[in-house]
């Protein structure tokens, strides 16, 4: 999955597979890999749309949709 670089806090890249509705994540400073599972594709776009990246992931995204480290 291609994941686009975020400038954003917290966050480092981020990419969709709207196939599969997987979002991934890769976090800063510790570079760690996440996979949010059945995201649906509008919320992908309303993010990447959103001036306030970590609030709407905060509030749309975390603890709303399963979840797990993969590296």
């Amino acid at each position: 999955m291609k994941r686009h670089l975020l400038i954003t806090e917290g966050i480092k890249t981020a990419g969709y597979d709207a196939l599969c509705a997987v979002l991934e994540l890769e976090l800063q400073p510790d570079g760690k890999i996440w996979r949010f599972y059945d995201v649906p594709e509008e919320i992908w776009y309303a993010w990447k749309g959103e001036s306030m990246a970590v609030t709407f992931f905060n509030r749309n995204i975390a603890c709303r949709f399963e979840a797990e480290q993969i590296e």
